[in-house]
């Protein structure tokens, strides 16, 4: 334990000394949220808010249990509901400008809910209003999420959202630069550590009296660490300079955590399979920008073909990123089931790159000896 410490200490050490690494992990997210904001006039907590139309077609009790949870007081200014009797009237009201997004509930919402199949809803959206659409998806999960819990009810109780309603723009950036530069921070430190493997200096500790799991270990909790520290100051400073809410703080850390090791094992196992650092962390970098435009985080995929919105959740950071998006949708009141797909995936995704990356690194080493 004391070896494994000392070597987590001595990378974190190295690590927080590193100018580049904090610009990339801290500063950079940051001007980036406030850049995209301003840009697109996203600080601004006013507005007209949204007008959502909503088409019960099902009339069954949860579709009117739907229909009370986007009217409750919590949302009052902020999201306006018309009620109306067609699809033909939802696309109308769509066309005409005279709603933002609508919601058609077809026969079957609650049968499908109540046995845990997925209803049989659509969502329109007006073009341009793609962060509409993704409040009204984030309504619409809420929702189903809460009327499937085995809570003994069927009818989900209403409850208020976080303070606002509403999702600015520079909340969509801030969880989205929070997740992307995630990735890349972690690849600096994984890039930092097959550095070692390409010097042999790896080889050196592990022929020294020290156990090679203890020195694996602290590099590994080294990585951990890092990636903690970056997404809490990332999630404190959007908190402070922007006014983000990142909802209840329980799911927050566990999502925080899986989150890191995602990252963790995505860029490891990249790392991998690469000669050297340099081929690893160009390799890292290209599928890493390419996960995080599939998965949402440069524009929402709503208005893009319906494959995209599929790729959406395939994509690990995809995942991340819009379990942060529920909880902040779901305020104090989210909880681990409103996160638990994100929560299963990102940790699913970690431990088998991890894993994975171990068996090759492994292998390598035995090269070397």
């Amino acid at each position: 334990m004391r070896h494994t410490l000392l070597v987590c200490t001595k990378d974190l050490r190295q690590r927080l000394r590193d100018r580049t690494a904090i610009l990339t992990a801290i500063a950079a997210p940051l001007a980036l949220t406030a850049l995209m904001g301003l840009a697109l006039g996203g600080f601004s907590g006013s507005g007209s808010g949204m007008r959502l139309a909503v088409a019960d077609l099902d009339h069954s009790a949860l579709s009117s249990a739907f229909v009370t949870f986007v009217q409750r007081p919590s949302l009052g200014g902020k999201v306006y509901v018309k009620p109306i009797d067609s699809v033909e009237a939802a696309e109308r009201l769509i066309r005409e400008h005279q709603a933002e997004c609508a919601v058609v509930m077809r026969a079957g919402f609650a049968q499908s809910i109540t046995s845990r199949n997925p209803p049989p809803v659509e969502i329109l959206a007006a073009r341009g209003e793609q962060l509409a659409m993704l409040a009204t998806r984030g309504l619409l999960r809420d929702f189903v999420n809460r009327a499937a819990a085995p809570h003994g009810r069927a009818v989900p109780e209403v409850v208020p959202r976080s303070a606002g309603g509403q999702m600015r723009i520079v909340d969509f950036f801030a969880a989205s630069m929070t997740v992307l530069f995630l990735n890349f921070g972690v690849l600096s430190g994984v890039r930092a550590l097959q550095a070692e493997v390409d010097s042999r200096t790896i080889v050196r500790l592990i022929a020294s009296p020290t156990q090679p799991y203890a020195i694996v270990a602290g590099k590994f909790a080294a990585l951990l660490l890092l990636g903690l520290i970056q997404l809490a100051t990332m999630i404190a400073a959007t908190s402070i300079l922007f006014g983000t809410r990142w909802g209840n703080p329980l799911p927050t850390a566990a999502l925080m955590f899986t989150s890191v090791l995602m990252a963790i094992g995505l860029t490891a196992f990249l790392m991998s399979l690469a000669n050297n650092a340099d081929q690893g962390t160009a390799l890292a970098a290209l599928v890493i920008t390419l996960l995080s435009i599939v998965g949402g985080q440069f524009l929402p995929p709503q208005g893009l073909p319906d494959i995209f919105e599929t790729l959406t959740r395939l994509t690990p950071n995809g995942q991340a990123f819009f379990g942060f998006i529920d909880l902040s949708a779901a305020g104090s009141h989210g909880n681990l089931l409103t996160v638990a797909q994100p929560l299963a995936f990102t940790a699913i995704v970690g431990l088998s790159g991890i894993a994975l990356a171990g068996l090759r690194a492994r292998s390598a080493l035995q090269r070397m000896t």
